[in-house]
Order: C-alpha cells, then structure tokens, then sequence
C-alpha cells in the first residue's frame, strides 16, 4: 500500500483537504507529523486510504490545497 503523505500544514486546511477530496469519492485520513519530519513544527497531512494518490494531489492543487512538501 502507498502509503505518502500529502502534507498540508494546518488542521483546518487538512480537515478542508480531507473533505474534498471526500466529495470527490475518495477517502482520506488525517496524520500528525512531528517536527523532525516537517521542519516547521507539528504539521498536518493526509494519508488516502481509498483511490489514486495522484488524482487526489491534483484534486487538492486544483483547489489551491498543495502539498507543501513539494514547495
């Protein structure tokens, strides 16, 4: 299982994430990371359990939710 984090920094922007892609049909859970992982302090990202890891990183940057991992 693909396992990649789609890391979008706040919990409300997270929540927001996870809820479109939702409407979107595909299913996603919230992790926290820890600062040694996202060299900003505790971050927020998503993992997506059900459907395409690329559909939903384009879903998100559609909407202005980036991974900012990729910054």
């Amino acid at each position: 299982m693909n396992r990649e984090l789609i890391f979008i920094g706040s919990i409300t922007r997270t929540m927001r994430a996870r809820d479109l892609l939702k409407k979107h049909g595909i299913t996603a859970k919230i992790e926290r990371q820890s600062a040694d992982l996202t060299n900003e302090g505790c971050g927020y990202g998503i993992i997506v359990v059900d459907g395409d890891t690329d559909r939903a990183k384009d879903i998100l940057t559609e909407h202005g939710l980036k991974n900012r991992r990729n910054e």
